[in-house]
This record gives structure tokens, C-alpha cells and sequence, in this order.
């Protein structure tokens, strides 16, 4: 069954200060997931090793919209303005056997970087992997961690994280990525007594 594409209320971007991202993340009973959302590493990097297998796009578009309908907080994330324009592409990364790893939603501002513009409007491209080979989005900050539901019904929670790859002091690209809660673990820890936090 081939899952959606992620829609924009299912991707919010929030920057949250970074000791509440940690404590969020420390939240996840599973160690690798909290690894996977800690981590500014490349995320299909990290996902094609920890489940052995390649990891490909299976699923993307993109369209260049005005601020008002980008998704919501991405534009203050990439010290955009209202007049801006930005390209959204939405995916759905998959491991090679086919498995949905993650839905994914990625906002760029138009025209602020060639590379940026053609990895994002490129259905096949690893948008980590093919920022890197063209020299940019070798930095990346970490600004929210958390669980989301999966699907429509909100049956099943899923771990996501939100995060800017940088051009130098640029923001250039705000990324939330939801991971399909049968691959990537999202049960969370129980409190320890007294914890109200």
C-alpha cells in the first residue's frame, strides 16, 4: 500500500531551545532512536546502517509557493520574508525492499542557492547526499524532536525531527522528517517517580 505524502499540517517547523530538543529526545525508551534524532549526521546514512539495507526516494514533489502557504514556521526558520519564495518538496524515503522508512518535508528558499533549487525539484535525489556533492549543507542544527502521529487516524505515534542544513551562516534548508513507527521506535521511557517534567 503506497502511504501519502505528508501533508503541511503534518509537518509544523518549531525551533525549540535546544536543552527542551535534548530532554524530548532523552524521553525515547529505544537508544537508537534517540540517536537518529540527536544526530546532525546524514539521516539516510544513518538509516541504511542501522537497518542494513540502501535507502532511496521512493515518492517526491515539489512546488514554489509565497510564505503564507509555506508550512508553518519554516519561513521565520529561514530568516525569510513575506515577499520570498520557497520550494517545498514533500517524499517518502524507502528502504530497498520497499519498506516506507519516513515522510519527509523539506522548504528552501527559491533561488537562494542553484544546488538547493535543483536537488529539491529532483524526484530521485537524497537531498543530504546531493547538497554535500554539490559543496553546501555540511552543517546542520537540530531544533525539534518529538512524536507525531503516523497516519490520519493518529493511531500510531511516530518519532520526527526538524532540523536546518546551513550554507555557510545561511539557513538554506528547514527539514521535518516522521519515521514509520514499525522502523524506527517510538514507545517512550517511563518517568521516574517524582518526574513531573
Amino acid at each position: 500500500m503506497l502511504l501519502p505524502l505528508p501533508s503541511a499540517a503534518a509537518a509544523d517547523f518549531a525551533d525549540r531551545p535546544s536543552a527542551v530538543t535534548a530532554a524530548r529526545i532523552a524521553r525515547f525508551a529505544c537508544p537508537a532512536t534517540r540517536m537518529l534524532l540527536s544526530s546532525d549526521g546524514l539521516t539516510s546514512t544513518l538509516l541504511a546502517a542501522w537497518l542494513g539495507t540502501t535507502v532511496r526516494v521512493r515518492r517526491a514533489h515539489h512546488r514554489l509557493v509565497r510564505a503564507p502557504q509555506a508550512p508553518l514556521g519554516a519561513t521565520a526558520l529561514l530568516r525569510a520574508g513575506e515577499a520570498d519564495e520557497f520550494l517545498v518538496r514533500r517524499s517518502v524515503l524507502a528502504a530497498g525492499d520497499g519498506r516506507d522508512l519516513s515522510r519527509n518535508v523539506v522548504v528552501a528558499r527559491a533561488g537562494l542557492l542553484g544546488a538547493a533549487d535543483r536537488c529539491l525539484a529532483d524526484p530521485s535525489a537524497l537531498l543530504g547526499e546531493t547538497l554535500h556533492a554539490a559543496g553546501t549543507g555540511h552543517r546542520r542544527s537540530v531544533l525539534d524532536a518529538g512524536r507525531r502521529p503516523w497516519d490520519a487516524a493518529g493511531d500510531a505515534p511516530a518519532a520526527y525531527k526538524t532540523y536546518v542544513l546551513w550554507h555557510g551562516e545561511t539557513p538554506l534548508v528547514a527539514i521535518s522528517e516522521l519515521f514509520h513507527p514499525r522502523v524506527v521506535p517510538a514507545e517512550l521511557a517511563a518517568r521516574p517517580a517524582g518526574d513531573a517534567g
